[in-house]
């Protein structure tokens, strides 16, 4: 990748969709305890991972999490009562990276772009499953 704003601006994102996906597949997987759901969180953090490993190892050398702005706790300030908080945000936090990745992808990569925004309306049709159980 040649542009290092945008490598790092992936690379975040990369990141956050992925432990986003993870904290929802370990909620519903424990908590939820709903099998049909916890296959298709699976399947979807499957592929996701299996569509950006590539895309992964380019823009990890553009990692400067020594430096972020976003390091400090002043970035997380939203409070989590219960697993029904803590999932509702990891949600959200996968959608939005899920957006900003559609966003910035439509530059250099736009077919990846196009399998990112179909992940994003699939999360929101997951989320509405999981938060009516």
């Amino acid at each position: 990748m040649n542009d290092l704003r945008a490598a790092r601006i992936i690379d975040v994102n990369l990141n956050r969709l992925t432990e986003g996906l993870r904290v929802v597949e370990d909620v519903v997987r424990l908590a939820l305890e709903e099998p049909r759901l916890l296959a298709g969180i699976r399947k979807l953090r499957t592929q996701v991972g299996q569509d950006v490993r590539v895309l992964r190892r380019q823009v990890v050398v553009s990692r400067r999490s020594e430096t972020d702005l976003g390091r400090g706790d002043r970035f997380d300030r939203a409070k989590r009562k219960n697993l029904e908080d803590v999932l509702a945000a990891n949600f959200k936090r996968a959608e939005e990276s899920a957006r900003v990745l559609e966003e910035v992808l439509k530059v250099s990569e736009p077919r990846l772009a196009v399998k990112l925004k179909a992940v994003r309306f699939r999360l929101y049709d997951l989320e509405r499953e999981a938060l009516c159980k």
